[in-house]
């Protein structure tokens, strides 16, 4: 799973679902542009963006959980 997303859960549960970028934001309502840049830590994700994310991959875990950022190596 190779990728340049600094959250490493969102890509987990995107990898769960058979997803990928395009399909989340189809789910989220965004466009797959501002997708990838927020996902990149190109722009930053806003809450409701956040939500809507979290609702389209169906998981139940804290916000903080699914939005942390990798540890660069």
């Amino acid at each position: 799973m190779r990728s340049n997303c600094i959250y490493t859960q969102v890509m987990v549960q995107m990898y769960m679902k058979g997803w990928n970028m395009r399909d989340l934001a189809d789910g989220a309502g965004m466009s797959y542009v501002s997708l990838r840049r927020k996902l990149r830590g190109e722009s930053p994700v806003l809450l409701d963006e956040a939500f809507s994310i979290r609702k389209a991959l169906q998981v139940q875990m804290p916000l903080d959980a699914l939005f942390e950022k990798r540890v660069a190596s």
